[in-house]
């Protein structure tokens, strides 16, 4: 395969790749209830694609090959996609004040303050998801098996990343969350000692501090910080809705955000982190994106939220004030980054042939363990994290960022987001859309940068 060809083949997969983004950003901000997805791919593709898989490693085009094969992957699996994905938006919740769409309960379950209803919620909500799940499941198990086929194996590496991660950070998480739950939510010890995924929601919504994380900060914080760095907001396009459909939170698709505010401080690292993401795929060909330097960047932002100055100047706070705020921030981390780490081992088993009732209850096993708070019966959250890709993302994506942010550091002082000299560094980042070539020889540890949040959750701030 000529270079003329690959070129070609890329702009071919360019155009798919835009194509599919755009479509299923459509569902995740819940303008499109019923994605059509199986459409986008050219006639013959599944066949055809296959033996290009071939050609491009055989011409040492490896990059391309990887995105190819994960486009056939996905086009074996789409019609369980375009299924999950409706199911979702039409799964109806019938909560302790009536029936909700599945996207607003979930939205709800953390603002709940009373456990018994936030209980209820949290059954309903599962039971709800048991639609979803049987097409989510499905196409975990055909994605998979396609994948298989055109060479995509597992990553083991960063699996084992993942379980030293948990390692290393067990007695802290551990600790505050005793602390935190026993402050928050006024549990007694053995209540305690039998949290449930609810209450772990409910705590890390941190509802007590929506007075200080207000919506116009946010919105002057994510203006100062595309100044400050030389970020082109408009690069990255958001569209901040409260539709009954979308998905809490923001989700970075290809070069798009979609923002359905929780309120209060899940908002902040989120957003940060998603704009982060799409910014970097806004200055990359969709075929070309790498996969790390997305949620390398997107941490990168989400840690100026544990910066000392940084929060200090855009909360108008005093120190003190601020390392109370910074280590609820961390700890949220640190959550979602040990759920990340457990359900990635689980969703790696997935992609070997893990399935069905023992897919359901590995994961309940994995998540109730690394969060010492017991998962949804059922398990049908389980499919949710079926694809081994983003977690691992994820992790990597943390462990680059905080490597960057320690760059930055040394080269421009504590307050490097204020240094000129900041902007051009990060300007050669985005235009050669990847990070050192001496990072990607040697990645950075996940269980290694996690120090960073155990050590903001014992000072109070990044260190």
């Amino acid at each position: 395969m000529d270079a003329e060809q690959r070129e070609s083949l890329a702009r071919e997969a360019d155009q798919l790749v835009a194509a599919l983004d755009e479509e299923r950003y459509r569902h995740v901000a819940g303008v499109e209830a019923e994605p059509a997805l199986a459409r986008l791919f050219p006639a013959g593709f599944h066949e055809a694609w296959r033996e290009t898989v071939s050609r491009l490693r055989a011409a040492g085009a490896e990059p391309l090959a990887r995105r190819v094969a994960a486009l056939r992957a996905e086009q074996a699996a789409v019609e369980a996609e375009e299924g999950w994905r409706a199911a979702e938006a039409a799964a109806r919740v019938e909560g302790p004040d009536g029936p909700v769409s599945l996207a607003d309960a979930e939205l709800a379950l953390p603002r709940e303050p009373d456990r018994e209803r936030r209980r209820a919620l949290a059954r309903a909500i599962a039971a709800a998801l048991e639609g979803p799940a049987r097409h989510r499941e499905a196409f975990a198990e055909q994605r998979a098996r396609a994948g298989a086929e055109v060479g995509l194996v597992p990553d083991w590496a960063i699996v084992v990343e993942g379980d030293q991660l948990l390692g290393a950070s067990d007695d802290a998480w551990r600790e505050l969350l005793d602390f935190t739950a026993r402050r928050d939510l006024g549990l007694s010890d053995d209540a305690r000692r039998s949290l449930e995924r609810h209450d772990l929601v409910r705590l890390l919504a941190f509802p007590a501090l929506d007075g200080r994380f207000a919506p116009p900060d946010l919105a002057a914080a994510v203006r100062a910080v595309t100044a400050d760095l030389g970020l082109d907001l408009g690069r990255a396009r958001l569209d901040a809705h409260n539709r009954t459909r979308g998905w809490p939170g923001a989700h970075a698709i290809g070069a798009r955000v979609a923002y359905r505010p929780r309120g209060g401080l899940p908002d902040w690292p989120d957003l940060l982190d998603a704009f982060g993401r799409a910014l970097s795929a806004a200055h990359q060909r969709p075929h070309a994106r790498d996969a790390t330097l997305g949620p390398a960047l997107g941490r990168l932002l989400a840690g100026l939220c544990l910066e000392p100055r940084w929060l200090a100047e855009r909360l108008r706070l005093s120190r003190r004030e601020v390392a109370d705020l910074a280590r609820p921030l961390a700890l949220r981390t640190l959550f979602r980054l040990r759920a990340a780490s457990a359900a990635l081992r689980v969703a790696t088993e997935v992609e070997r042939g893990l399935s069905g009732r023992s897919w359901r209850e590995a994961h309940r096993e994995a998540l109730t363990a690394a969060l010492h708070a017991a998962w949804d019966a059922g398990g049908a959250r389980a499919s949710r994290d079926a694809e081994a890709g983003p977690l691992a993302a994820a992790l990597r994506g943390f462990a680059e960022g905080e490597r960057l942010r320690a760059d930055l550091r040394r080269r421009f002082d504590e307050d490097w987001w204020r240094n000129p000299r900041t902007k051009e560094h990060l300007a050669g980042v985005l235009a050669a859309g990847q990070l050192a070539e001496a990072q990607a020889a040697e990645p950075a540890a996940p269980s290694q940068a996690v120090g960073v949040l155990v050590r903001a959750l014992e000072t109070g701030g990044a260190g």
